[in-house]
């Protein structure tokens, strides 16, 4: 049975899906939940997703959900390409750049996200925008100190550059990017968007 993913345009955390399932040349069929409906809120949603999210990956009748976790399990079961190290120090390594990415800048990315989308120009803090952009800023030189020299994030194209990559957009939207102190980050930045399956999503 085909691959059926339930998702949103935009949303960074399908995104993340979409782009494993286009690196493993996999076909799926979308049902589309509407988030600025609440429709990942509705009943016959949560039966699927306690937490009210999406994305939502069924295949054979199985259901996952959380989109890291998903995209681990395509890895497992579809290994060609692969997109984790061999190496369990470096697959371990890589959950924890992904966890520091996605958790210790959630704060000021949302306070950042609330001001730029959910306000209109005349309306957004000035001073918390700035804040939030400097915030963002010194965190994210954790990331660049860990890509170094390296063209990805755990040597090899990873799971871990595909998580992290689908809010770069908006960082470069939201006026965090480009940033001379974060070169490397940047750099990534634009080789992953030379890649054709983030080229079909993003």
């Amino acid at each position: 049975m085909p691959i059926t993913l339930y998702h949103d345009v935009p949303s960074t955390n399908c995104d993340r899906v979409k782009i494993v399932l286009a690196e493993k040349g996999l076909p799926w069929d979308g049902i589309w939940v509407k988030l600025a409906k609440m429709e990942q809120k509705r009943p016959e949603h949560l039966q699927l997703n306690p937490y009210g999210k999406i994305p939502v990956l069924i295949e054979d009748g199985k259901v996952l959900f959380e989109s890291c976790i998903i995209n681990e399990y395509l890895d497992e079961k579809y290994p060609d390409p692969p997109l984790q190290p061999k190496d369990p120090y470096m697959r371990a390594r890589g959950r924890i750049l992904v966890d520091y990415f996605l958790n210790y800048l959630h704060e000021p990315y949302w306070t950042l996200r609330g001001e730029m989308i959910k306000k209109n120009p005349d309306e957004r803090d000035t001073k918390l925008i700035a804040e939030s952009q400097k915030e963002i800023a010194g965190r994210l030189q954790y990331l660049e100190e860990a890509l170094g020299d390296n063209l990805f994030f755990l040597d090899d194209y990873s799971l871990t550059d595909i998580a992290m990559l689908p809010r770069f957009p908006r960082l470069q939207q939201y006026g965090v990017l480009p940033s001379a102190a974060l070169p490397r980050l940047g750099a990534w930045f634009e080789r992953m968007k030379q890649r054709p399956a983030v080229q079909t999503v993003l």
